[in-house]
């Protein structure tokens, strides 16, 4: 930020403790743990249907693996 929206962002937000910094701290764990709990769910679910025999090993394997891969590039990226 340039330090005129920083002074817009203190002028909007008199007397709080939260700094623009902590602000952006707070986004970018939400999104951390809103994919990492996103991958999670995707492995899982390929676990259960590659078990259950809804698909084969390849294909719920490479769901995993996409999903795995967009996990690393968002986390790689929101944390650049």
């Amino acid at each position: 930020m340039d330090p005129a929206q920083q002074a817009a962002f203190r002028g909007a937000n008199p007397g709080a403790a939260v700094t623009e910094a902590d602000l952006l701290a707070l986004c970018a764990g939400m999104v951390c743990a809103l994919v990492i709990l996103w991958c999670a769910w995707v492995v899982l679910h390929a676990y259960k249907s590659w078990s259950g025999g809804a698909s084969p090993l390849a294909e719920a394997a490479g769901h995993a693996l996409r999903a795995v891969l967009v996990t690393v590039v968002v986390l790689a990226v929101v944390t650049w």
